[in-house]
């Protein structure tokens, strides 16, 4: 008697994944934050929200996470470097 297998489902993560994706990733590696932060006032980070769009540069300040440079956008993510690492969290959604 023989057992019917199923095929396991790869799961392989890279950048042309992604690129494919329309994911606009930070163009070389990731930059310092503590350097990216250091001269910014309080008034230049905007509060999360899901429903807030980013772009890449924008200074966010989350609830959890405080605050954090976005590095990285496509339509429904935006990646985000605090100081814990880097974050994906949803943006441009109602």
């Amino acid at each position: 008697m023989s057992m019917k297998r199923t095929k396991k489902a790869t799961n392989s993560k890279g950048s042309a994944g992604e690129g494919s994706l329309g994911f606009n990733p930070p163009p070389t590696g990731l930059p310092n934050l503590e350097e990216v932060l250091a001269d910014k006032a309080d008034g230049d980070f905007v509060a999360y929200a899901p429903a807030r769009t980013f772009n890449r540069g924008d200074l966010v300040n989350h609830a959890r996470f405080g605050k954090g440079y976005v590095v990285g956008t496509d339509t429904s993510r935006a990646e985000i470097l605090f100081a814990e690492g880097l974050k994906k969290l949803a943006h441009g959604t109602t």
